[in-house]
Order: C-alpha cells, then structure tokens, then sequence
C-alpha cells in the first residue's frame, strides 16, 4: 500500500480572499478603480511575478511599452502570489501575471479582472535518475516528489494517472514535502530518485547531475488525454474598467506583451542577459538555458479558451475552491477589446 507524503497545503491567497471579502463586496471606488475619460492621462499598474512566471515578460521590464500619447506604464516586479493578490485586492495594480486558477478564484469572488491573454504553457517534466521510467505508466510503485501542491502540476499529473488507471496512494506515492527547489538540489544530491518539476528547476537538476535525464513531458500525454492544446500555466490579467474606458491602451500593452513573449522565445540568449539583469531571481546560463522548454507561447483569450476551460475543469474536480467554485462568467473572456 501507498500514500501521499504531503505538506500543509499553501492557501494564503484564497484566505486573503475570504479575510476581504467585504472589501470585495464593496463599491469598485474602494478599491482604487474609477471611471476614466477616454482622454484622461493614465498610468497603467502592471505586476509580474519573480522568477519563471516573470521571464516571458521581461522584455516590459526594460523599457516602455509604446502606448497612446495620454497613457504611460509603471512596472513593478512581485515576490510570490501572496502579495500580488494583496495589491490586486489594495486597487494597486491594473495589470497582473497569475497562475491560472488564482486568477479565476479572484474574478468569480467578485474581483473584475479579466484575460488579457495567456502568456505561458505546460512546463512540466518528469525528471529521474532510473532510465526505465519513460511514461505515466512507468511511474507504478514509485514514490514521485511533486512541485506544486495544489496548484496545476498536481492536478495535471493527476488526471494523467486516472487516464491510466493508476491511484495516488494505491498504486504509487505522490510526495509534497519538499519546496520546488529542494526537489532539484534533491534531485542534483542523489537523495531522490525521481520528480515531477517545472521550469527551469528541470534544467537546473538536469544540468546538475548528468546520471538525471528528461524521461517525459506531461504535456503530450496532457494533450492525449483531454484532445486540447497544451494546459495553460500563467495569465495575464487586466482591470475590467481600464478594458472598458480605455480599450487603445490595454490593446497597446497586450500588443507590447505579445513582442515580450515573441522576443524570449527568439533570442534566449539576449533574454537571459535580461532576466539576471532585472533580478527575476534567475541567472543568465539558466534561463537562456531553460527557455527552449519552457514553453512560452501568447494566446489572445479567445483562442486560448478552449484549453483554459479545459484546465479549469480539472480543478473543479480536484478542488472547486481553488476556483470559487465555478467556471468563469462570460465577462471574464474579455480582457481584450479587440475581440468580439
């Protein structure tokens, strides 16, 4: 018989949510939101979040985005979750990058920041020091060090074990004791044998200790399993009455992400320099190292829909909560004016 090994699960975020629910209940004037004339001066709030979730965005880091003439942009760079929903919940921010599910449980708590576009995907791989191992199903009887908990690598590999019939705690265990880069100092160590990680904690191991290698992605077998595209991993999302009031300027910044994202995936190298350089919390060999795996890609809400629901309703099997227990409402598709 097996069993999980877990950690208390991370949920600062969704108790900030509860603790201010009031706030959210109150007038968007509480919150810092107010109406703008459309040739009102703005400056536009936008957060991302340090380390991988950040990288694909840089490049707004390193200088301004061309915006309208009336408008301008402050860029602040964010150390996890926990403060970001604080200054999403404070009215500080216009703009944020979120895993996908934070960004959900926040527009159905009555929070109106909708998709802007998904700005990276799945970049989950298997990492083992036993070359045996080279599919879901080879994962039978071992003990497998998730990152993760509660979050989208969990209940990705989870649905992938259900597909092959396989039960955490019958069949095999799934270990959450570890923080992300102990699983990869772990990895490197020789204290564990094999993990589910993220990048570039992957790349980190990999390069690491040369006995570790790639046994799989879960995204392929992600796309078997559920017929869409790869699983979304990190938003970006905008204030609804900026969306609204002022449709240039937020088509103007998703115009400048898309050149972001477009520019890591082209030139790691340059990205790299970049992302040691506004202090990500990555070094340069890493990170432009990482970024071929990393699967950085911009989709616009509409066609990323598809995928994203289909993410979504993993978590609402798995843990409504982490969600507000529901899909989003129609609103929440639209964070680019420019789609109908």
């Amino acid at each position: 018989m097996y069993k999980e090994t877990t950690t208390k699960r991370r949920i600062s975020p969704f108790c900030a949510l509860a603790a201010l629910s009031l706030a959210l209940a109150a007038p968007a004037s509480a919150l810092g939101a107010r109406e703008l004339a459309a040739s009102e001066p703005i400056v536009i709030r936008a957060a991302v979040l340090k380390g991988p979730s950040g990288v694909s965005l840089v490049r707004l880091l390193d200088g301004p985005a061309l915006l309208p003439s009336n408008a301008t942009m402050e860029t602040l760079i964010v150390p996890n979750t926990d403060v970001m929903v604080a200054k999403l919940l404070a009215g500080d921010l216009d703009v944020a990058v979120l895993p996908p599910n934070l960004a959900v449980n926040l527009f159905n708590s009555g929070m109106d920041f909708r998709l802007g576009a998904v700005v990276g995907f799945g970049m989950n791989s298997v990492v083992s020091a036993d070359p045996s191992v080279s599919s879901i199903r080879d994962l039978t009887g071992r003990t497998v060090q998730v990152a993760g908990q509660g979050a989208t690598p969990e209940f990705v590999l989870r649905t992938l074990l259900a597909k092959e019939g396989l039960v955490p705690g019958t069949d095999l265990t799934l270990a959450f004791s570890m923080p992300v880069p102990e699983i990869a100092s772990s990895l490197v160590a020789g204290r564990i044998p094999l993990a589910v990680l993220p990048e570039p904690f992957a790349t980190q191991a990999l390069a690491g200790n040369p006995s570790l290698s790639r046994a799989f992605t879960l995204e392929p077998a992600w796309r078997e399993a559920t017929g869409y595209g790869d699983y979304p991993m990190t938003v970006l999302v905008v204030r609804g009455e900026l969306v609204d009031s002022r449709p240039d300027a937020v088509s103007a910044l998703l115009d400048a992400c898309k050149a972001s994202v477009d520019f890591v995936v082209a030139d790691p190298v340059a990205a790299g320099l970049l992302v040691e350089r506004r202090e990500l919390g990555l070094k340069a060999a890493i990170a432009t190292k990482a970024i071929p795996s990393s699967n950085y890609r911009y989709l616009a809400p509409g066609a990323a829909r598809p995928a994203l629901e289909a993410l979504l309703r993993v978590f609402l099997e798995y843990a409504p909560d982490s969600i507000g227990g529901k899909l989003p409402a129609e609103g929440f598709w639209r964070g680019d004016a420019r789609e109908k």
